[in-house]
C-alpha cells in the first residue's frame, strides 16, 4: 500500500473517523470515559504533534521517537515529535513544527503540512493534542535533543497493515498507579500504545478509505 504526497492530501480531506478509530486502540481503563465522553479537556494544556512522512526507495515511511528516560508520565514511551503550546507560537500548527525542529532537528521550512487528524485528550499530562500530518521531500538527517529523545524510529507504513501487528498486554499507567490492559502496535522493535496508538489507528482508517 503506497501513497504519493497528493494521494495523502486527498485522504486527509475526507471526514475524520475520530472516536471510532481511537476506541480500537484505547487502553481498557480509558474505554468507558471515551464512550461516555467523560474527558474534561476544558482546562487542558494545548499541545501538538506531527506525523511526518517521507519516501525512501519508493516506500512511504513515518517517524516516531522514543522518549528519553526521565521523571514524568511519558518517560521512555514511543511517541510522535511534539509538545506543549508556547506563548510565542502563532497557533498549534506552529507548535508542531517548532517541536519537531527542536527535538530531532528537521527544519520547519522543509516540511509541508498536508493534513490534520482528530484532536486527542491525554489525561495523565492534561494535554489536548492537535495532530498534524506533514511531508518531507527527502530522507531526513536528524539532530536529536538527547534530553528528550532517546531514539528516532522510521517505520514503513505498510508495517501497520501486516497480520498480527496488533497485540495486547498490561502497561503500567502513572495516572492510575496500576497496570491497564491495552492493545499495541508491535513494529520495528517498538511497542506503540496509548494515545500514539489511538492516533495511528485513525491514520490507518483514513488511509484505507
Amino acid at each position: 500500500m503506497q501513497f504519493s504526497k497528493d494521494e495523502l492530501k486527498q485522504k486527509f480531506q475526507l471526514p475524520l473517523p475520530g472516536l471510532s478509530s481511537h476506541l480500537k486502540m484505547a487502553p481498557k481503563h480509558r474505554v468507558q470515559d471515551l464512550i461516555n465522553k467523560n474527558d474534561d479537556a476544558r482546562n487542558a494544556q494545548k499541545s501538538a504533534v506531527l506525523i511526518l512522512f517521507f519516501q525512501e526507495y519508493n516506500e512511504l515511511k513515518m517517524i516516531v521517537i522514543r522518549r528519553s528516560s526521565y521523571v514524568g508520565v511519558h518517560s521512555g514511551q514511543i511517541a510522535f515529535p511534539g509538545g506543549r503550546f508556547e506563548v510565542e507560537d502563532i497557533d498549534v500548527q506552529t507548535t508542531a513544527l517548532r517541536e519537531i525542529e527542536e527535538e530531532i532537528g528537521i527544519s520547519r521550512d522543509e516540511i509541508e503540512i498536508i493534513g490534520r487528524l482528530s484532536d486527542i485528550y491525554v489525561p495523565p499530562s492534561n494535554f489536548l493534542i492537535s495532530v498534524f500530518a506533514g511531508y518531507l521531500n527527502e530522507k531526513p538527517i536528524y539532530k536529536m535533543q538527547e534530553r528528550e529523545v532517546d531514539e528516532v524510529i522510521e517505520i514503513p507504513v505498510t508495517e501497520f497493515f501486516k497480520p498480527d501487528v496488533i497485540k495486547q498486554k498490561d502497561f503500567y499507567v502513572n495516572s492510575i498507579k496500576a497496570a491497564s490492559d491495552a492493545p499495541y502496535f508491535d513494529v520495528n522493535n517498538a511497542e506503540i500504545w496509548g494515545a500514539s496508538a489511538m492516533v495511528i489507528s485513525e491514520l490507518l482508517d483514513i488511509l484505507e478509505k
